[in-house]
């Protein structure tokens, strides 16, 4: 496409969207104030994570040299796990919608909190991917919000990124209402990755929240096992 038919398409999307807004104005997903997605009282109310953290995990320690008891008892694969926010209001509810209601504009707004806060976490990556979906459940979903997250995040960040480099062959149960036992065995080995796409990469998986690492943990091992340098990982929010 050339600058000036991609200019024309760009220029007449903006249009289409004022429109729409114009006559379906958007509204708050959690206060219901018409204006935009997420609106500004909501927005001040977002927890940001910062240190002092644990420097494997991400979970709130005493202090930023404190590896977590959890890590200490059963350490994971990745270099890092990081967020942007807490998993704390209003932040959940925005999740929840994105994810089963169909929210998928959503997606742009949490992408921000992650553009946002990205700076401070100053990761080594040469490649990010969207933590997957298993086919079927992103056929009845329509939409990975993973994918969308890092789609939106990297094109702001100029960051490269790949949506088929790692796959989900295999059906998981949900992990909402596991413990972080049961969480580990319910996703071992249901990532496949493409060893031609990440061989010597440091790896930066995307997901929307971490709670235990569970699933951050199953996609980095398959990522490692087919000769990645190194994976970290970066969600929206963090559950303490």
């Amino acid at each position: 496409m050339t600058s000036s038919a991609l200019s024309w398409r760009n220029g007449a999307k903006g249009l289409a969207d004022a429109l729409k807004n114009l006559v379906f104005p958007p509204v708050c997903v959690s206060c219901k104030k018409v204006g935009s997605l997420l609106c500004t009282d909501c927005y001040g109310r977002i927890q940001w994570l910062s240190e002092p953290l644990c420097p494997q995990c991400g979970r709130i320690v005493a202090d930023s040299l404190s590896i977590c008891y959890v890590c200490r008892k059963r350490p994971l694969p990745l270099t890092k796990i990081r967020a942007a926010t807490l998993f704390a209001d209003p932040v959940p509810q925005i999740i929840h919608n994105m994810k089963y209601n169909g929210y998928h504009a959503l997606a742009e707004p949490l992408a921000d909190l992650m553009v946002k806060a990205w700076t401070q976490w100053q990761f080594n990556i040469d490649l990010v991917l969207p933590v997957p979906l298993h086919p079927d459940r992103q056929k009845k979903r329509g939409y990975n919000q993973s994918t969308l997250l890092t789609k939106h995040m990297c094109r702001q960040l100029s960051l490269p990124y790949d949506l088929e480099a790692i796959s989900r062959p295999r059906h998981t149960s949900p992990q909402v209402g596991l413990n972080a036992h049961d969480r580990l065995t319910n996703v071992r080995g249901a990532f496949r990755a493409n060893a031609a796409k990440v061989t010597g990469k440091n790896i930066l998986l995307i997901d929307d929240v971490c709670t235990t690492g569970a699933t951050l943990a199953a996609a980095a091992e398959a990522l490692l096992a087919v000769g990645a340098k190194s994976v970290s990982g970066y969600c929206t929010a963090r559950a303490m």
